[in-house]
C-alpha cells in the first residue's frame, strides 16, 4: 500500500509575504530566475485545457470533518495522510479516513515514528494511502511551488509497478483565509499533470480535482478518539490558536470552527454532545 516518506513532514515551511498567486496553463520553467518556493498558484481545470480527469473521486465527510478540525487548532501548518481504496475498473479513488500527524514539520526524529504508526493503522484497516493533505492557516487554499514538487513525487511513488496508474490526491485546507465565504473553510483538492519529457525539471500543472462528497452516517470513535488526541498534542503550545478570543466581530474562534465542522458532520446528529466535550477541552486547554 505504499509508505509515505518523511520529506514532507521534514520540509522547511517557513511563512514568507508571497506575491499574488500566479496563472499557468503549461507546465512552469524552474530557472531563470530561482523561483520563491513558496509562491501560489492557481489550479486549471481540466476542461480549460481540453482534456478528461483520468480518475473519479469520492470523499467521506468524516475525512473533511478531522482534517478540518485539526487544520483549525494551531497558527502553524498541519499535515496528514489520506487513506482509502483504488478501484482499478471503475477508475474509482475512495478517500475513507484522514491520519493526522502528530508532531511537528521538520522534526526529523518524531516524523519518522508517526508516520511508521499511521502505515500499521492503514494496514490494520485495510486501507491503502491513496493521498495526503495540509494547511495554509491564513492564506489561499491553493499549492505553492513546493506543494506542486512535493505532490509529483508522491505521485511517482505511488503510481504502481507495471506501468499501472494509482492517483494521488492532495488536499489543502485554508481555515483562517480572510478572502474565505462565510466561516467555512476552503477545502482545495488538486493533482498534478507532469510536465512535457522534454522538460523534466520544469513544475507540473496544478489541476482542480472535481470530488464527489459522500456524508457518513455517523462519526466514527476512531475520529472521535484522533480529535482528542490532536487537543492533547497542541495543548499549551505557543501557536495554539487562543479559541476564546474574537474571530470576527460576534464570533469567537471557537465559534468559527463549529461552524466550518457543521459543513461536515454525519447524518446521525446523536454525535452533538459528544462534540460539545472536545470544545470543552479545547476552551480549556487555549
Amino acid at each position: 500500500y505504499g509508505t509515505p516518506h518523511t520529506s514532507f513532514l521534514t520540509r522547511d515551511n517557513s511563512v514568507y509575504d508571497l506575491p499574488s498567486p500566479i496563472s499557468v496553463t503549461s507546465s512552469i520553467p524552474l530557472l531563470p530566475p530561482q523561483r520563491n518556493p513558496h509562491t501560489l498558484v492557481e489550479v486549471t481545470s481540466f476542461a480549460a485545457l481540453n482534456k478528461f480527469q483520468p480518475f473519479n473521486v469520492a470523499i467521506s465527510s468524516n475525512v473533511l470533518l478531522l482534517l478540518d478540525f485539526h487544520s483549525h487548532l494551531t497558527k502553524s501548518e498541519v499535515v496528514g495522510y489520506l487513506g482509502g481504496r483504488w478501484d482499478i475498473n471503475s477508475q474509482l479513488l475512495t478517500v475513507l479516513r484522514a491520519f493526522p500527524c502528530r508532531s511537528r514539520l521538520g522534526d526529523a526524529e518524531t516524523a519518522a515514528a508517526v508516520e511508521e504508526e499511521i502505515c500499521q493503522n492503514l494496514f490494520m484497516r485495510g486501507l491503502s494511502l491513496v493521498g495526503w493533505y495540509h494547511s495554509h492557516p491564513f492564506s489561499h487554499a491553493l499549492p505553492s511551488l513546493q506543494d506542486i514538487d512535493t505532490q509529483m513525487d508522491y505521485q511517482l511513488k505511488l503510481q504502481g509497478t507495471n506501468n499501472s496508474f494509482q492517483p494521488c490526491l492532495a488536499l489543502i485546507c485554508g481555515p483562517y483565509y480572510p478572502g474565505n465565504q462565510g466561516m467555512e473553510s476552503k477545502i482545495s483538492p488538486f493533482w498534478v499533470m507532469p510536465p512535457p519529457e522534454q522538460r523534466p525539471y520544469d513544475y507540473g500543472i496544478p489541476m482542480e480535482v472535481e470530488v464527489t462528497y459522500i456524508q457518513d452516517g455517523f462519526l466514527t470513535n476512531d475520529v472521535l478518539h484522533e480529535m482528542m488526541l490532536l487537543v492533547e498534542f497542541y495543548k499549551g503550545a505557543p501557536d495554539l490558536v487562543k479559541f476564546q478570543e474574537m474571530w470576527g466581530p460576534e464570533q469567537t474562534y471557537l465559534d468559527k470552527l463549529k461552524a466550518s465542522l457543521a459543513a461536515r458532520t454525519p447524518k446521525d446528529q446523536g454525535f452533538g454532545h459528544v462534540l460539545d466535550q472536545v470544545y470543552s477541552l479545547l476552551k480549556h486547554s487555549s
